[in-house]
């Protein structure tokens, strides 16, 4: 029996308000299969009393590990831009034990408010650099959490967008590395992603290219990521340096798709 697995996973839970009134919107609805939390988002505990409010035992809840941008819950001496954040660790100047001792403290605050997660993943993705990786797996085994989400979206050639095309090769191959490690750990992990060369900006297209991977690839898990959410001006000049995140259209975008 042939098992296709096309899952829509939002992003950003708990990032303000207005972003999580979006995405519960959508678990409402069904248009999504589950969304990831953000332990230090400023609307945390709206989250997480939204998602109490939807009682309902399946609900797919994960883990939005952010490292950078946000402010630490552990007093982590940590690298607030991710690009200093990845020079560092390039370098050998990154201290996995403040990253372990974030990631930690965002695990406990996150299962500590009644949440079971269900997966793992990151903000920039940095949970698939190798030496974070590790800790992750780590943390997975002793939490409980079952999958970490990979990063390997197809190059689609005259797409546009080159350097984040490059920048989704090195994620291909940090994903087959962690693929490893996740797979020794008897841990799950998604089989292809789409979103990350578009992030913040979801098309009809990636949902086309998600679908067409869902045919060609049966027995796979393609996971959809995705930033839907309502939008003011605050939140457009507080995150202005993510560049243009279009949340009502994503918004828009996945109340219109249906992936059944």
């Amino acid at each position: 029996m042939l098992l296709v697995m096309l899952k829509i996973i939002a992003d950003d839970l708990g990032l303000s308000d207005c972003i999580n009134e979006g995405i519960i919107a959508l678990l409402k609805s069904g248009k999504i299969d589950g969304a990831s939390l953000m332990a230090n988002g400023l609307a945390f505990e709206q989250a997480i009393a939204a998602i109490q409010s939807l009682a309902a035992d399946n609900l797919t809840i994960g883990v939005h590990l952010v490292l950078v941008e946000e402010q630490p819950l552990s007093q982590a001496i940590l690298p607030v831009n991710y690009k200093i954040f990845f020079l560092k660790y390039v370098l050998g100047l990154l201290k996995l034990s403040e990253v372990e001792k974030e990631c930690r403290a965002q695990l406990n605050k996150i299962i500590n408010s009644g949440i079971k997660p269900k997966f793992i993943n990151s903000h920039q993705h940095l949970h698939l650099l190798p030496g974070i990786t590790r800790i992750i797996v780590k943390l997975a085994k002793e939490y409980g959490v079952n999958d970490i989400r990979l990063v390997r979206e197809p190059i689609r050639f005259g797409s546009g967008r080159l350097f984040r095309q490059g920048e989704s090769i090195l994620l291909r191959w940090l994903s087959a590395l962690a693929k490893i490690k996740i797979k020794q750990a008897g841990l799950t992990n998604n089989d292809f992603f789409i979103g990350f060369i578009n992030a913040g900006n979801l098309q009809a297209a990636d949902l086309t290219v998600a679908q067409q991977l869902a045919k060609k690839y049966p027995n796979s898990i393609i996971e959809i990521g995705a930033h839907p959410g309502f939008a003011n001006d605050a939140l457009r000049v507080k995150y202005q340096k993510w560049g243009s995140y279009h949340w009502p259209e994503e918004l828009a975008l996945l109340n219109n798709f249906n992936h059944e």
